[in-house]
């Protein structure tokens, strides 16, 4: 079989992979295995935390399919539940950030350790709780708790008022943390350097494979720096406005297999 020229695939996961059940499409899953079948690195870089994602590389049994966590934050190897990269937020930083927010009332998670810490419990709380039993706690000095410095810190809030959010963190912690965001719900904070971006980078760099040889495909703001690295990026018809209006390539709606029609293309001109 031919060589492709892409040698690494870069997948999110939520509004992109995933259709809007949650589920991996029959087309998308069968695209996938066909990038793994060429040896075609494949990595699934999302927002989730670690054991948020290990469920769906069931897709594909015994594949060596690389993870970046938590917004690039965190990524592993096939196989390994423990990261070879790790940014986390500066422990000082972070608990600045959650005792601020919580004076303002902001319902706020943090991921330490594939632990969640929030402030309070929410319906968010329970639902999370029942998704993901022992992965959850409530600390309502959510501050002290803190002792090693998160992997990602998400702020919950009406859509209306994220942007003004979004500004008072960047006039207090600028330069000291990564601000995008998945939902029109949350803001979500790391590390500087720790977004999918960086770690596509990062594990290109690691694995000898030229940045023209990357394929990235994304629908929010979180994607947009891996999206805008990659030799070949591309988006979903249903993206973020935002991301719609960055990306030249897109593809169909992430309902309609538009990861697969990604993958194919590129496939079809190796």
């Amino acid at each position: 079989m031919r060589n492709c020229r892409i040698r690494l695939l870069a997948l999110d996961m939520d509004g992109t992979l995933l259709r809007s059940d949650g589920s991996v499409s029959p087309r998308n899953q069968a695209a996938v295995a066909a990038c793994l079948e060429r040896g075609i690195v494949v990595v699934l870089a999302s927002g989730r935390f670690y054991p948020a994602i290990v469920p769906f590389l069931a897709y594909w049994p015994g594949q060596p399919l690389w993870v970046a966590a938590c917004n690039g934050a965190l990524v592993y190897a096939p196989g390994q539940a423990s990261p070879f990269l790790a940014r986390t937020v500066d422990l000082e930083v972070a608990r600045e950030v959650v005792t601020w927010a919580s004076a303002e009332g902001v319902y706020v998670k943090t991921f330490v350790d594939d632990v969640a810490l929030v402030n309070w419990e929410t319906d968010e709380t329970r639902v999370f709780r029942q998704r993901f039993p022992g992965r959850i706690r409530v600390e309502p000095d959510l501050a002290a708790a803190i002792t090693n410095g998160p992997a990602k810190i998400i702020l919950f809030d009406d859509p209306a008022a994220i942007p003004a959010l979004e500004r008072e963190v960047h006039a207090r912690w600028g330069g000291r943390l990564e601000v995008t965001g998945s939902e029109p719900e949350l803001l979500e904070l790391t590390a500087p350097g720790a977004t999918k971006g960086d770690a596509v980078r990062e594990l290109a760099a690691r694995l000898g494979i030229d940045r023209s040889q990357v394929a990235a495909i994304g629908n929010e703001r979180n994607d947009l720096s891996m999206i805008t690295w990659a030799g070949l990026g591309a988006t979903v018809a249903s993206a973020n406005p935002a991301v719609l209006s960055v990306v030249r390539r897109v593809v169909a709606h992430h309902n309609a297999d538009g990861v697969a029609e990604f993958i194919e293309s590129f496939l079809a001109s190796a």
